[in-house]
C-alpha cells in the first residue's frame, strides 16, 4: 500500500466546503475505487499536496452517469445539471463512476 492509498485529493477551492460539512462526498473514476468503508483518508490538495484535515469514508457506491441523482448532487454541494458538467470536464469519456461518502474525522 503506497502512501496515497490513505488520503484523498481535492481541488483547494473544495477545502472551505469539506470543512463546513457541506460537501460530504466525491465521485471518482476507477482509479479511486480502492477505498473501502471505515478507512481514513488524509484530505491533501490537489494542486500542493497540502494536508487540511482527514475524513472516514462511510460508503463507496458504483454508479453510472446516467444514473446520477439529485441525492449524489446534494451529498457534493451542487445542483444535479452542475456535477454532471464538472464530472463530464474531468472525465470527458467515463461513464462509471464511484460514489464516495465521507465524515468529517479531524480538521
Amino acid at each position: 500500500m503506497s502512501s496515497t492509498d490513505n488520503q484523498i485529493s481535492f481541488f483547494k477551492r473544495l477545502q472551505r466546503q469539506i470543512l463546513s460539512g457541506k460537501k460530504t462526498a466525491t465521485i471518482r473514476d476507477k482509479s479511486e475505487s480502492h477505498y473501502v468503508a471505515g478507512q481514513e483518508l488524509a484530505l491533501v490538495t490537489h494542486e500542493d499536496g497540502r494536508c487540511f484535515g482527514k475524513v472516514q469514508v462511510l460508503s463507496i457506491e458504483a454508479v453510472n452517469f446516467s444514473q446520477l441523482t439529485r441525492t449524489h448532487a446534494r451529498a457534493e454541494n451542487l445542483p444535479l445539471f452542475a456535477l454532471k458538467w464538472v464530472i463530464r470536464r474531468i472525465y470527458p469519456k467515463e461513464q462509471q463512476f464511484y460514489f464516495i461518502q465521507f465524515k468529517l474525522v479531524e480538521q
